[in-house]
């Protein structure tokens, strides 16, 4: 099996989707369920672990104050919600930051209008930076490099804006 072209791989990044608020369910899961759905939501997403999400992991998100505690050991669909913000930028961003921004944006906002928010940031970043790399012809190092060089900056800069915007955070 040969390795996917940069245009293969742009063309997946580009299309990756997350579901809306009203597509997440709409009832009490229990732990598993929730493993499950997060899993199967984010299994194509090329940054999600692909160990997936463990119930530790998710008790650390919630005594980490990023996640709500369950009610009676049942998750709802903010919870669902957190979680998937969560599994996607605790790579690029430390989780007090992520804490810190989902206690901002509840203050301001409805958790359905942060996460639909989100979704629709998500799926504009993915497709404009694959876009970045469809002039790269099949030059994988160039396009590795400049995927690399580009990852570090936007790291730089989410970092910056957030000790910008919660100072002392």
């Amino acid at each position: 099996m040969s390795e996917p072209s940069i245009s293969e791989i742009c063309a997946l990044v580009s299309g990756l989707r997350l579901p809306r608020w009203q597509d997440l369910p709409d009832l009490e899961l229990y732990m598993d369920q929730v493993l499950s759905l997060v899993s199967r939501y984010l299994g194509s997403y090329p940054g999600f672990d692909r160990k997936g999400l463990t119930a530790s992991m998710v008790n650390n998100y919630v005594k980490a104050g990023v996640v709500p505690a369950p009610v009676k050991k049942k998750y709802r669909r903010d919870h669902l919600a957190n979680l998937i913000i969560v599994c996607i930028l605790k790579s690029s961003l430390p989780l007090d930051a992520i804490r810190q921004m989902l206690l901002s944006e509840s203050r301001e906002n409805s958790p359905e209008y942060f996460y639909n928010r989100f979704c629709d940031l998500f799926e504009e970043t993915a497709k404009a930076s694959a876009s970045a790399y469809l002039n790269d012809g099949d030059n994988l190092s160039v396009s590795l490099c400049k995927a690399a060089l580009r990852a570090q900056a936007e790291q730089a800069i989410a970092i910056k804006l957030f000790s910008s915007t919660f100072p002392g955070g």
